[in-house]
């Protein structure tokens, strides 16, 4: 199932898919040949850690990165994801880390795990697994944390879990129950379960996104199970995905930095948000009240406070349309 090869259907599509796989496992697993995607990722998640320690202006903020600092990066903040509809976050929080151990052991899993899925399935489908299960992951982050409190997600663990998840359908696909390679990744994707877990034993501790582990590996099932045995892409196909997959990548810091810079109404809480609303309101600007008052209602739908400063803003905006429609007497 490689996409190194020139596009062509094999007559017995399993046979090449047991092949591919053979020949990723070969390779020693911490080898980076045959890898360029997995190598770049780790690059680019190092550096990026270096950024945010660097914009923080405090070196020690290695050891812990601050909340704020890591909403203004692009975090998915599961409040603010679903909200604000800020779906870029559900990229860029797949590119940012905690800390410096954070970091060190989602890269360590990603050197143990990508290379053998890249050089069994080729960089372009490894490419936009990568990105589906970090998105996957970071979606069900945002979801379970909107229904069962708010959460602030970060890192390539979701990720991660959509290789480990990809890998064991492979396995499965290649070698049968007893695959090797199934059961080997099974253990690691137990391992990230079981130390999300400790978080309701020690959460002053562990804090770790089990939601997001879920959701990444599930991504990475469904994704590894809608390919199609032995088909291929060309080199130009191939290069076009990896292009997308930078495009969308870049494209999500874009935004995030354009609407930190934009929206002032940005990490507003509701109170916040209902205090802009009145003081908009007051100076005559109902067009700015009632966005306030939407963002405020976004937050918290079910609060009757919030709708009903919303209607006094609506019948007080109406009067001051009226009046000013009304003729001056002579």
């Amino acid at each position: 199932m490689s996409d190194t090869e020139s596009p062509r259907q094999p007559v017995d599509g399993a046979e090449a898919e047991a092949r591919d796989v053979a020949r990723a496992e070969a390779v020693p697993p911490s080898a980076m040949s045959g890898a360029p995607i997995t190598a770049a990722l780790i690059a680019a998640n190092a550096g990026i850690f270096a950024a945010q320690v660097y914009l923080s202006g405090k070196p020690t903020y290695a050891l812990s990165v601050p909340a704020g600092i890591l909403r203004w990066l692009g975090a998915n903040d599961s409040l603010y994801t679903i909200a604000d509809s800020r779906l870029e976050t559900l990229v860029t929080s797949c590119f940012l880390h905690g800390s410096i151990l954070h970091l060190a052991f989602n890269l360590f899993a990603l050197w143990q795990v990508g290379p053998i899925v890249e050089r069994a399935v080729g960089p372009a489908r490894f490419f936009t697994l990568y990105l589906a299960a970090g998105i996957a992951g970071s979606a069900s982050s945002a979801i379970w944390g909107r229904f069962f409190g708010q959460t602030l997600s970060v890192g390539a663990s979701g990720a991660v879990c959509g290789l480990i998840g990809a890998a064991i359908v492979l396995g499965l696909r290649t070698e049968g129950r007893k695959s090797e390679l199934a059961w080997g990744m099974a253990r690691w994707l137990g391992l990230l379960l079981l130390i999300g877990l400790l978080k309701y034993l020690r959460g002053d501790i562990v804090q770790v996104d089990n939601a997001a582990h879920v959701g990444g590996a599930l991504g990475g099932v469904i994704v590894a199970n809608a390919w199609r045995r032995g088909a291929t892409y060309s080199a130009r196909t191939q290069r076009a995905i990896v292009a997308a997959c930078v495009a969308l990548i870049v494209g999500s810091g874009v935004v995030v930095y354009v609407r930190d810079r934009t929206d002032p109404l940005l990490f507003l809480d509701t109170e916040r948000r209902m205090k802009a609303a009145i003081d908009a309101m007051r100076d005559g600007r109902c067009d700015d009240a009632r966005t306030a008052m939407q963002r405020a209602i976004a937050m918290d739908p079910q609060s009757s406070s919030i709708r009903a400063l919303d209607d006094e803003i609506a019948r007080e905006c109406q009067n001051n349309s009226e009046h000013q429609r009304k003729p001056a007497s002579r």
